[in-house]
């Protein structure tokens, strides 16, 4: 099983829509998916109450379900979805059972600031710091046309990560997650550019997983 956290403190960054997005992903590739909601909100749990039959199944998890059921279903992958306010013992903790961690970040100043702040307890813990535990950073919510995707790159230039793409802000998401649905389970005529976002992502999951196969 590979584990992937996506984690951000700030609420509103795109932890669920990227969460969730993703374990569609993987499903629709006959891949064994589990979300693990660790936000007190549940979105990704509410979500997951909202997707329909008949779309490539994604399973659900919460803290307190009994790790025995995990197991029996055999996952391929485990998305964790992050509570907001992340930090201190509890992320270490989770980045310790993690095979990779993802940040998703939004165009704002406060977004900036307080991702800036967990990159740097994120990168000094010894797992990431020892190269055992990929990590990488996506723009969420991103409209290109706009001063504040400047900004984003401008932002992300002097960290020493992977930046891997920009999400496009999009009502796409906003209705695809209404539904239970993602991008993903969308026809190509309607999700197209959309889904041009999401490679760079696939790749670095991939080489993610390639690692992990070759470690000690």
């Amino acid at each position: 099983m590979f584990t992937v956290l996506v984690a951000n403190p700030k609420g509103g960054a795109g932890k669920t829509t990227v969460a969730t997005n993703l374990a569609a992903y993987l499903a629709g590739k006959r891949q064994r998916v589990v979300i693990l909601d660790m936000d007190r909100q549940r979105s990704a749990a509410r979500w997951l109450g909202r997707r329909p039959r008949g779309f490539p199944e994604v399973r659900g998890a919460l803290p307190d379900t009994d790790p025995k059921i995990i197991r029996d279903y055999a996952p391929q992958w485990l998305i964790v979805d992050a509570p907001a306010g992340l930090h201190g013992h509890a992320l270490a903790e989770m980045v310790k059972v993690a095979d990779a961690v993802l940040v998703p970040v939004a165009t704002s100043s406060f977004d900036f600031e307080a991702t800036a702040d967990f990159v740097s307890e994120l990168t000094a813990l010894k797992p990431v710091k020892d190269g055992k535990r990929a990590l990488a950073i996506v723009g969420s919510k991103v409209d290109g046309r706009t001063i504040a995707a400047s900004d984003l790159d401008a932002f992300l230039a002097p960290l020493s990560l992977d930046v891997l793409t920009h999400i496009r802000d999009s009502q796409l998401y906003v209705h695809a997650a209404r539904d239970g649905l993602s991008i993903f389970d969308q026809p190509r005529s309607r999700a197209e550019d959309a889904w041009g976002d999401w490679p760079p992502i696939l790749h670095w999951l991939q080489t993610a997983v390639a690692a992990k196969s070759h470690r000690p």
